[in-house]
């Protein structure tokens, strides 16, 4: 009886904390709150069965310091240029495949993927597992940085991961390709949005891996930083809405955002849509690392 009243508890309390940040999140006014977590739910869920947390930075930040029972998926090691290039698609099926089932997770599994607090990194891994056919996956609001900030636990031990069988179910709907921007680009309905920063939109600034400078002919600028506050966490509904409509975009406007390698700010900014129900954006995957590459293709600067 006195297993049976513990267990108990623990169940109230774990409710608790889940209604507890549902509620948090739904004063913010998201529509779609269960696509962030935060830290003390998260605390709550670390080493569960089911579970399987995320780290989505560099290898070596992973080593330097992690949430324990966290693997290690880089989020530009799912960014795949010549796979984007064939087919649009993020990486191969194979890939996908081999990367998420080695890292223990199968379609039973919840995951939780966090980077350093910024949000590109941690976009990168979620919008690939959900284009992949993974619906359960959560982003850590504010990170590994609001992590460390509360004094919370962190090794840099790697974890024995069980392999699972992951199973790729590509959503094509999800995302556009080069001939497909060819051949919308000059489309009225169509509002591309580049998430970049502005030195690189105007081509003042050229990353690695970028051929030419500048932007899509037309498209908007609306940096990904934009829908962050300082804690580095996601801003409530009414904030992203209204940098949005700065911008002219309602959740009736198709969208198509991109940055530099596909994942990471332009999957920032369709998160953040997302979490406040705006359904209407896909992903130009290629984004300017493959746009660039070509020099027949327009640009403006």
């Amino acid at each position: 009886m006195r297993h049976r009243r513990h267990v108990f508890s623990a169940a109230v309390m774990v409710i608790g904390f889940i209604l507890a940040n549902a509620a948090a999140f739904a004063a913010d006014g998201y529509a779609r709150p269960g696509l962030l977590i935060e830290t003390d739910e998260l605390a709550r869920l670390a080493g569960q069965p089911g579970t399987r947390i995320i780290d989505a930075a560099d290898p070596v930040s992973y080593g330097r310091a992690h949430i324990p029972g966290a693997v290690n998926i880089h989020y530009l090691e799912l960014a795949k240029l010549d796979e984007r290039r064939k087919n649009g698609h993020p990486l191969s099926n194979a890939e996908a495949e081999r990367i998420f089932g080695d890292a223990g997770i199968d379609a039973n599994t919840q995951v939780v993927v966090y980077d350093d607090g910024t949000g590109p990194a941690a976009s990168g891994v979620w919008f690939a597992l959900d284009f992949f056919g993974h619906g359960k996956v959560r982003v850590l609001n504010g990170g590994f940085r609001k992590w460390l900030k509360e004094g919370r636990p962190v090794t840099q031990d790697a974890p024995a991961v069980e392999k699972k069988r992951f199973t790729a179910n590509p959503d094509p709907d999800r995302i556009v390709t080069r001939e497909w921007v060819r051949k919308h680009l000059r489309n009225k309905d169509i509002v591309f949005v580049d998430t970049r920063s502005f030195n690189e939109y105007i081509g003042a600034d050229l990353r690695p891996g970028i051929s030419r400078g500048g932007h899509l002919p037309g498209a908007l600028h609306l940096e990904w930083s934009r829908f962050s506050d300082s804690a580095l966490t996601y801003k409530p509904a009414q904030d992203i809405e209204k940098a949005l409509a700065q911008r002219g975009i309602t959740r009736h406007t198709r969208v198509v955002t991109y940055c530099g390698t596909g994942l990471g700010r332009s999957t920032s900014v369709a998160l953040a849509m997302k979490l406040i129900g705006y359904d209407n954006v896909v992903e130009y995957t290629g984004s300017w690392e493959e746009w660039s590459a070509d020099p027949r293709l327009p640009l403006e600067k």
